[in-house]
Formats: structure tokens, C-alpha cells, sequence
């Protein structure tokens, strides 16, 4: 009996929804046969940093799998990982335009001689994200972020980061040896 009103109720649910899926356009995902990882890690002020797996919320965007990245207009490549410690959350935004090339080394500064930004925020919200930016947009210094593969079929991005920012009467954080490995966009 139970498997009888199983198969009622999906052929029931198949003729209501059947037809609006039938609308839909299917796309052509990328292939994941050979997918490796994908990883965000760094070190905070001394200590090891590294993407907590899960998805994730800031400001706009969605962060799945710990890390995500982000093309978006104009050729900005935005990359995100979040770290999840107990009670305290913290991410790690990175933020270039892209030149034709993809691959390359981009330097992160607050005035007009760099590439992009880079932000080590505490907690995960918009409104700290914000705060961070308004906090901390004179004091992006020494950064860079190089792009070691950029593919664009697979929708993957690796490679390297650091950076510094200081902001007076704020924490001043130094993140070194950093990796993005695979992270998709």
C-alpha cells in the first residue's frame, strides 16, 4: 500500500509541475570527473586560517563549500572564504579587475595605483563587510593576489594572496601565504 501511494503522489506532483519544467532551459554544466578540492587558506596575524566547509551568506553573495568566487561586471573577479571558529565567524574577500590575460599578479592597494582590495572581516554580515570597507579603505597596503590558473571551461580559479590593512585605532592585519586552489566562479 505504502508504495502505491508513493507512486500516486509523484505521478500526482509529475502533471502539476511537469509542464512548468518543461519550460525550463537546461544548461551545459561543467564536467566534474576530474574535480579536485576546493580551498581558501591564509595566515591571520601568526595563526592558521582556513575556509570552514558549508554554505555561507555575506552581503549579497552565496559562499558554497567555504569558498567561492565571482566574476562579475566590468571583469571584477571577487573571491570569498569564510571561517567558522565556535562563536567567531571571519572572511576573507579578495577583489581585482581583471585584465585580458586572466593569469598574472594583481597588487592590492587603497588608492589608484592598485588593481583591487582585499579585506579580512570579523563576522559575516553585510553590515560588517561595510564597516570593514569603510573602516579600512585607506589602509590596503602590500597586497597582492597572483592568479596562477584561470580556467575559464571548468569555471576555476588558483592561486596566491597576502596583504596587509591598518586603519588608526583599529587591529592591524597582516595575512600571508595564502592559497586559493580551485575555487569555482
Amino acid at each position: 500500500m505504502e508504495n502505491t501511494f508513493c507512486r500516486n503522489l509523484l505521478m500526482g506532483l509529475a502533471s502539476i509541475f511537469g509542464p512548468m519544467l518543461a519550460g525550463c532551459e537546461e544548461k551545459e554544466l561543467p564536467d566534474l570527473v576530474n574535480n579536485t578540492p576546493s580551498d581558501i587558506t591564509a595566515v591571520v596575524n601568526g595563526t592558521d586560517w582556513k575556509a570552514t566547509p558549508g554554505t555561507y551568506r555575506l552581503g549579497t553573495r552565496v559562499i558554497n563549500n567555504g569558498a567561492s568566487a565571482f566574476v562579475g561586471s566590468g571583469d571584477t573577479l571577487t573571491v570569498m572564504g569564510v571561517q567558522v571558529q565556535g562563536s567567531d565567524t571571519t572572511a576573507i574577500v579578495l577583489s581585482v579587475k581583471l585584465r585580458t590575460d586572466r593569469v598574472g599578479t594583481y597588487r592590492f592597494r587603497s588608492n589608484a595605483t592598485g588593481d583591487g582590495k582585499a579585506y579580512f572581516v570579523r563576522g559575516l554580515s553585510a553590515a560588517a563587510l561595510q564597516e570593514t570597507k569603510k573602516k579600512y579603505n585607506g589602509g590596503i597596503t602590500n597586497g597582492e593576489l597572483q592568479v596562477t590558473q584561470f580556467d575559464a571551461a571548468n569555471y576555476k580559479v588558483t592561486g596566491n594572496f597576502a596583504f596587509s590593512m591598518s586603519a588608526s585605532g583599529e587591529t592591524t592585519y597582516t595575512v600571508v601565504a595564502g592559497k586559493i586552489q580551485n575555487i569555482t566562479f
